[in-house]
């Protein structure tokens, strides 16, 4: 059952990154996986339930490399640029197709959950990284982590989910994204 499972993920992401998600066609992803198509909906109602398993595998591959890397919590604009950069690296891992759907996905009426942020492993990193400066005091002591952190990420996706960390201008372009919020949020 699981194998099945991950032959249909293996596929849908193989046709996502072909076609696009509008596009991917269900009977092909299960031909790929040599199933039929109802099974496909057997273990995901939709194909946007494949990129949200994907960001959830995405989200916890990216803070278990930023927790090996033992970064200095008390620098925030640095811990998040480093996120920033691993969530860019992703794309090598995925395509430009695949990620950009998945992002976009952040912004869609289609997505299949209502979200709470224990359900991502990277809000709940950035969340951590605000309180630890707010306990610092560089970030106001009336602020709210949770809300600072979901700015941060939807802008962050909204950012890369147009292509503009693409560019020849890409690592300015988002630099200057994470010092200014990092400075709108910082104690005056």
């Amino acid at each position: 059952m699981q194998e099945t499972r991950a032959r249909l993920f293996d596929a849908a992401l193989v046709e996502i990154g072909r076609s696009g998600l509008a596009s991917a066609d269900i009977t092909a992803i299960a031909n790929a996986a040599g199933v039929v198509r109802g099974t496909f909906y057997f273990h995901f109602p939709t194909k946007e339930h494949v990129l949200v398993e994907l960001e959830r595998n995405e989200e916890a591959r990216i803070v278990a490399e930023l927790e090996a890397a033992q970064i200095d919590t008390h620098d925030l604009v640095s811990v998040l640029s480093l996120l920033v950069r691993h969530v860019v690296a992703s794309e090598q891992r995925l395509g430009p197709v695949v990620f950009r759907e998945m992002l976009g996905l952040h912004f869609s009426a289609n997505r299949p959950v209502e979200d709470e942020i224990a359900e991502h492993p990277l809000a709940e990193f950035v969340i951590s990284a605000i309180t630890t400066a707010r306990e610092a005091s560089r970030v106001p002591a009336g602020s709210d982590p949770a809300e600072l952190g979901v700015i941060f990420l939807t802008g962050l996706f909204a950012l890369l989910a147009t292509g503009a960390h693409t560019s020849a201008t890409a690592d300015a372009v988002v630099g200057r994204y994470v010092t200014t919020i990092v400075k709108g949020m910082e104690t005056r």
